[in-house]
């Protein structure tokens, strides 16, 4: 294994472990404790076999580690406390949680009235790829108001008679 690979490996783990909060409501928590199950890890004599706690139900589609399974659990407890207005839990996860969780999210999955799949996948995403989201936002700043096509320009006018002149060029030398 080469030094690059060696430090890519090094910082996608420490990237993986970077702590991102998100606030997540009354519905999207019960949707994401319905959608998990517990990782159980199990030894074996050439290794370690993860394998889920209970047979995998429609609704209990990824299997996680027990500390993402308290996360969310302790978020189903805030938001559903009844003093709990808002009815919502600002929790923090890993980047490597927030993976895991992407995966339980179905765009389509609507509880009381409430596009809980959607509204999942966006804020995750949003977390995720928030650097991304930040960079992009910055270049579009600073390209507000600049031409990038090539039409109409001085330029393109210039190249096209440069082109011209080769042509002419070209049939007089033949």
């Amino acid at each position: 294994m080469s030094d690059q690979e060696y430090y890519s490996e090094d910082s996608e783990e420490e990237i993986l472990i970077e702590i991102k909060e998100v606030t997540l409501t009354k519905n999207e928590l019960l949707y994401l404790s319905d959608s998990i199950t517990l990782l159980m890890e199990h030894a074996s004599e050439h290794g370690r076999v993860h394998m889920p706690a209970r047979q995998l139900m429609p609704s209990a589609g990824v299997p996680v580690p027990v500390d993402l399974i308290q996360t969310i659990g302790l978020g189903v407890l805030i938001a559903t406390d009844p003093i709990n207005v808002s009815q919502e839990a600002t929790l923090s996860f890993n980047l490597a949680d927030l993976y895991l969780l992407r995966e339980c999210c179905q765009s389509f999955i609507k509880i009381n009235n409430e596009l809980v799949g959607y509204n999942l996948l966006r804020k995750i995403y949003k977390v995720i790829l928030s650097d991304s989201m930040e960079e992009r936002a910055f270049i579009d700043k600073l390209t507000t108001g600049i031409d990038f096509s090539l039409k109409n320009s001085l330029e393109m006018t210039k190249f096209k008679d440069l082109e011209k002149l080769k042509e002419q060029q070209d049939d007089t030398t033949k």
